[in-house]
């Protein structure tokens, strides 16, 4: 009777944890951008960006459009919030 009341108690205890691990990414989420041909802020709080001088481009698992290819010199590369 022990063994089953202390695997009771484990189970318990297993699916109380298991609960609270659990996270909402969406929860203070600001912008999500998942590079879909555009800078637009996909969660819904309006943080759209342009982007310049830069395109999209393979990423390095050969995923294309998943990655962004700057060009000319780094140094004046900006994005610029609508």
């Amino acid at each position: 009777m022990k063994k089953y009341t202390a695997l009771s108690i484990l189970t318990c205890l297993f699916l109380f944890f298991d609960r609270l691990a659990q996270a909402d990414l969406n929860d203070g989420l600001v912008a999500y951008y998942p590079f879909n041909d555009n800078a637009n802020d996909e969660s819904g709080n309006g943080n759209h960006w342009i982007v310049n001088r830069a395109s999209l481009t393979k990423d390095r698992f050969g995923n294309f459009d998943s990655a962004y290819n700057f060009q000319d010199n780094a140094s004046d590369h900006n994005c610029a919030a609508l």
